[in-house]
């Protein structure tokens, strides 16, 4: 399979009060398109920092992250949120939903900040997948954590970016609807082509993976 993604002798180092941290220590890797990968370690290993940095969210203080063999950081601010919005999904721990916003306005809002409109045959595919069909006109307070993070992960694929991003993204749930949204998360990838790169500390999930990143200390100990 053709490589999407590549992060190449990346460090991150940030300042702190008790001195420099070293978040990353010359990591690199490669995510080829299609397959669902876990990046796995303790608090503080270093996990989410790569997560940011692979996405865009987040700037390396040296190496490189190429997507599609183009440097993802030679871009300016304003055009790398464009390059997100799509080529790329985002799923967080915490929803973030609009509550002024409908679930189904809360799914096009990324497609609406790109003044797109949405491929009406894939989203009802999509709204299917993801059993909303009856929540589309509630708002977020009206919907339970899994419900919530449904339409999050619909969100982030109605565009149709090539990579989704997952940040513990079971981590409010409890496990019987984390596990039931984690395997419509990968269903959904699946189904329609994206890379799938999820940060987790539950190794139950990371096995599901094709691929666990494993890192400590800033380093990638075993792929």
């Amino acid at each position: 399979m053709a490589t999407i993604l590549s992060a190449q002798d990346v460090y991150k180092t940030y300042k702190a009060a008790s001195g420099e941290v070293h978040a990353l220590r010359g990591v690199s890797a490669d995510f080829e398109q299609g397959r669902f990968y876990a990046i796995i370690g303790r608090s503080g290993s270093g996990k989410s920092t790569l997560l940011h940095i692979l996405s865009g969210l987040d700037k390396p203080t040296s190496g490189k992250v190429y997507l599609n063999g183009e440097d993802l950081y030679a871009y300016p601010d304003s055009k790398m949120a464009q390059f997100r919005r799509r080529y790329m999904g985002f799923v967080f721990q915490q929803f973030h939903l609009l509550d002024e916003y409908t679930a189904w306005n809360n799914i096009l809002l990324p497609l609406k900040l790109d003044g797109r409109k949405p491929d009406m045959e894939f989203a009802d595919r999509m709204v299917e997948k993801l059993e909303l069909r009856d929540k589309l006109k509630k708002y977020p307070s009206e919907l339970s954590g899994g419900e919530q993070q449904r339409v999050a992960i619909a969100r982030s694929i109605l565009a149709q970016p090539p990579l989704i991003f997952a940040d513990e993204p079971t981590g409010n749930l409890d496990k019987k609807t984390g596990e039931t949204t984690m395997q419509l998360l990968r269903d959904c990838a699946r189904e329609f082509g994206q890379t799938l790169v999820i940060v987790t500390h539950d190794p139950q999930l990371a096995a599901t993976a094709d691929q666990i990143i494993a890192i400590e200390d800033g380093v990638i100990q075993q792929q």
